[in-house]
């Protein structure tokens, strides 16, 4: 009656199913901040860190109203 075939399941597409390969194209966050010679730059990481105080502290006000209501 029926015919059995012992095919295999093969999606539609493939490339979803692939995942690729990110780990070399991804640089870690600590690469952002050596010199050339691959030494860590203490200034670059302090700069940002200041930077990012700066951010915090102009917009806590706006963030502290909205989770006081």
């Amino acid at each position: 009656m029926y015919r059995r075939t012992t095919s295999t399941y093969k999606p539609f597409f493939p490339h979803q199913f692939q995942r690729p390969n990110t780990k070399q194209n991804n640089p870690s966050l600590l690469s952002y901040f050596r010199t050339s010679d691959g030494n860590l730059d203490f200034d670059k990481i302090a700069g940002t860190a200041q930077q990012a105080k700066g951010l915090f502290n102009q917009f806590s006000p706006f963030i502290t109203k909205f989770l006081k209501k």
